[in-house]
């Protein structure tokens, strides 16, 4: 799917994502919807984006481009009235690179590329639950893949950062309240569950002294939360 020099632009699956995400222009559409009107693996893989995607875009705000973006591009055309065949290939070949990078600099900002990176499942799977735990910015500051069937949770920090001289301590807030999960460190870990443990809980994430909590309950404020969503 990714070469020397990037993702393939007409790899199927990605233009199966880029069909999901919009990133298509009208003519793309049309064709990858031609296409999957004949070829029942073309749908299959829209309709697993669509899986992928699909939760998680209920939890990210709308948002519109700011009108520098749109100026920007215009300056950045060729101010001359002709182009020949090789720089309109060129520039055709910049647009499809601005549009995958773009889509993925999206997917980074609400929490979606790093869904994909962690390897999801196609179909859902009963028991399996993602959380992307942020506070007010829109990058998340952990991923955490949640396995009821286990009674284990693999937390990814993204942007989490703990004040000076000060810990950051994962929870799971359910009926019972705060559960203590473990510190958030620097790489992936793996944290067992409470008992207990249920989809209708949260998981939010309090800054402690130098190594977590002494009264086993939040004792700082809560700086980031997160659903949990069906992977």
């Amino acid at each position: 799917m990714t070469g020397p020099g990037g993702p393939d632009p007409d790899d199927p699956d990605l233009r199966a994502a880029e069909y999901v995400l919009g990133t298509l222009d009208a003519r793309e559409r049309e064709a990858v919807e031609r296409a999957a009107a004949g070829d029942p693996a073309a749908r299959a893989r829209i309709r697993a984006w669509e899986q992928r995607f699909g939760p998680l875009a209920e939890v990210v705000p709308a948002e519109t481009p700011p009108p520098r973006v749109r100026a920007a591009l215009l300056r950045a055309l060729p101010r001359s009235g002709r182009a020949d065949a090789g720089q309109i290939a060129l520039l055709r070949a910049q647009l499809r690179r601005w549009r995958i990078a773009a889509g993925g600099a999206g997917l980074l900002a609400a929490g979606l590329a790093l869904f994909v990176v962690v390897g999801p499942s196609l179909t859902p799977s009963g028991g399996r639950y993602l959380a992307v735990v942020q506070g007010g910015g829109t990058v998340p500051a952990l991923i955490v893949r949640v396995d009821l069937g286990t009674g284990l949770a693999q937390v990814r920090p993204v942007n989490a950062e703990a004040p000076a001289d000060r810990s950051l301590e994962l929870w799971y807030v359910g009926a019972q309240g705060p559960r203590p999960l473990g510190l958030v460190g620097a790489g992936q870990s793996e944290v067992r569950l409470p008992t207990g443990t249920a989809p209708d809980g949260v998981l939010a994430v309090s800054v402690e002294p130098p190594g977590g909590s002494p009264t086993g309950q939040p004792t700082g404020p809560v700086v980031y939360t997160g659903k949990l969503l069906a992977d």
